[in-house]
């Protein structure tokens, strides 16, 4: 009995590492079927932005979102808050210290002196810790606020991307650019990372040219969750003429 009990345990355990191996060979295979799924679907976007339309790019981008995608626009020195262009006034406070002081709806009437009707940019931007003394409108009423700047980032859901893509305009896409070296993709797992060259003209004729790099992540399901990028705007910046000054 102890022969065959054995014999039986042996060829179970035979049995059960063939099991697995096949499961370990199946999930490989489908990890490596995902990663080339996600890289055709950023290949598909490059292609879009190079040879289609704006709505083509918006419809391909657009299904791409999950639920709880994010795009992370890179970072900023500032108060943290969107603000309506048009009228000047608060659209959102998306962190501190804008969200401590600012509210929907206020209308600004003055930054650090500079008037909001000036026609001049308002100084929200500038060095770390720099003070920012604001003088606004809230429900009719005069409001006198300060706060010091800080390091935020800046973000988008897939509601306010959506959004954003309400405002696209066919002149707007024409005036977008083009790719002039592309690299190859490189994906590995749920991750897929681009990098590329992009050129255009500015106002004043000359051609100004910028590498971008580019990382996508997908859930299991082939959705995607995170889109983030670095570039050169310091460089751009120098390609127009402007240099950076200390406040």
């Amino acid at each position: 009995m102890y022969i065959i009990n054995t014999q039986y345990k042996k060829v179970g355990e035979t049995f059960m590492k063939n099991i697995l191996l096949t499961f370990a060979i199946m999930f490989a295979f489908n990890i490596h079927a995902d990663s080339d799924a996600n890289k055709a679907n950023v290949a598909k976007m490059y292609d879009i932005f190079q040879n289609g339309t704006h709505e083509e790019f918006i419809n391909h981008y657009s299904k791409l979102m999950s639920e709880d995608f994010e795009r992370w626009n890179g970072r900023y020195v500032g108060l943290g808050f969107t603000v309506k262009e048009e009228d000047m006034t608060v659209m959102s406070t998306n962190s501190s210290p804008a969200k401590d002081h600012f509210m929907p709806g206020d209308k600004f009437i003055s930054v650090n002196g500079v008037n909001a009707d000036s026609g001049e940019d308002l100084p929200f931007k500038g060095a770390v810790g720099g003070e920012v003394k604001v003088v606004l409108e809230r429900d009719g009423k005069t409001v006198k606020v300060k706060m010091n700047r800080a390091v935020q980032t800046n973000t988008a859901t897939k509601a306010q991307m959506l959004q954003g893509y309400e405002t696209w305009t066919k002149e707007g896409w024409e005036d977008r650019g083009t790719m002039i070296t592309v690299n190859p993709l490189v994906a590995e797992g749920n991750e897929v990372w681009g990098s590329f060259e992009m050129s255009w003209e500015n106002d004043d004729g000359n051609q100004v040219r910028m590498w971008q790099v580019e990382r996508f992540v997908f859930n299991d399901s082939g959705m995607l969750v995170q889109h983030g990028d670095l570039s050169e705007d310091l460089f751009v910046s120098e390609q127009n003429g402007y240099t950076l000054v200390k406040e």
